[in-house]
């Protein structure tokens, strides 16, 4: 992580919170970085202005659980301000290369207290936040595995690409590693799915839409 130079536009960012930038830290996080870690204290809301992070919830026995992949709304760290958490609810990590405006947590609580425009935005959020748990819970629930994985590579593509990992994959759907294994390599054995070491190539996105209607 360093500390970077604003660009102009980051503060339109900021403008639905009524935070000026000049309150903020302009931080680069590379692809790997953590940004939070789950029961740690959280320094500052980030919002995230290029790159994307995933936010995962670790579980003792080494598991993980994939809460969402991008945060182009919102702020990362919102949950623990209003909840008033001592930690962090889950670890946020930079998938990509990854560009953020930190605003101070000791400002942030203060706004929180005395500016209505910023709480009315925060809680927004966090009702937009609930919204996509819920339909991920309910996509978890009733869709086959098969349609939960081609999903999943569909939404997080880049291009042709996925770059995530089988199990990335088990993270963000909750289906087992060994059965993801089992359907990416009919995937690849019927030519819609092709596995090479820089992720996976989606040789036919119209055929893996129609898997996941």
């Amino acid at each position: 992580m360093r500390e970077i130079q604003q660009k102009a536009h980051y503060a339109e960012r900021l403008r639905p919170y009524d935070i000026d930038a000049a309150d903020c830290r302009c931080l680069f996080f590379a692809a790997g970085e953590t940004l939070i870690r789950q029961g740690e204290p959280v320094e500052s809301l980030y919002f995230i202005v290029e790159g994307r992070v995933e936010a995962l919830v670790l579980q003792g026995d080494g598991r993980r659980l994939a809460l969402c992949y991008t945060a182009e709304s919102g702020a990362l760290g919102d949950v623990e301000l209003m909840q008033e958490s001592d930690g962090a609810t889950a670890t946020v990590a930079a998938q990509t290369d990854v560009i953020c405006l930190a605003y101070p947590y000791a400002r942030a609580r203060r706004k929180r207290d005395e500016n209505l425009v910023f709480l009315r935005q925060v809680a927004r959020d966090l009702s937009l936040k609930l919204t996509r748990s819920t339909d991920r819970l309910v996509s978890a629930s009733l869709s086959p595995a098969r349609e939960q994985v081609c999903r999943h590579l569909l939404q997080h593509r880049r291009g042709s690409r996925y770059i995530g990992t089988l199990t990335d994959i088990a993270a963000a759907t909750g289906v087992s590693y060994r059965h993801i294994q089992r359907i990416i390599q009919k995937l690849c054995a019927d030519g819609v799915v092709e596995k090479t070491p820089q992720g996976f190539y989606l040789l036919d996105v119209e055929r893996l839409a129609k898997f996941c209607p």
